[in-house]
């Protein structure tokens, strides 16, 4: 009973040491992960804002994980662990980068990346369901432009 014991307080104390990144610690591995792929940093920035205000233990109601709200299901597709700060950061940026080579249009894009590539497909529009995500994503695109 005593070896669990002493288990037990080893495993609590190291999950004590892990602490969440900071925000801007999260801001320089996107801004990192876009140099990488050739994403504007911006652009991504704006969704990490959106989707989660830059935190990792973000989750959803869907089951969506991180600071790019990625589906588990997605993070197994890009090959990409969602629960991991790099790999949620590099999962959201291939992702997003894919919908706007798809659409080549950043509020298609941001609008796909959003509520699905087929929604967008469907009407080769933003739907009107995901107009107020993407205005959000483009009024904080336009601030991190200029800052």
């Amino acid at each position: 009973m005593k070896k669990i014991s002493v288990l037990l307080f080893s495993i609590l104390s190291l999950c004590l040491c892990v602490q969440a990144a900071t925000q801007d610690e999260v801001k320089q591995a996107i801004i990192k992960q876009c140099n990488e792929s050739g994403v504007e940093p911006a652009i991504m920035l704006s969704l990490a804002k959106v989707e989660s205000g830059f935190r990792q233990e973000a989750r959803g109601g869907s089951g969506a994980i991180g600071v790019f709200q990625l589906l588990p299901a997605t993070g197994k597709f890009l090959g990409v662990n969602p629960y991991e700060l790099e790999g949620n950061v590099k999962g959201g940026v291939l992702y997003y980068k894919s919908m706007y080579n798809m659409f080549g249009s950043m509020e298609k894009a941001v609008a796909a990346y959003n509520t699905g590539a087929q929604a967008v497909k469907r009407c080769n529009c933003i739907p009107s369901h995901a107009q107020p995500f993407v205005n959000r994503v483009m009024t904080n695109y336009n601030y991190y432009k200029t800052h």
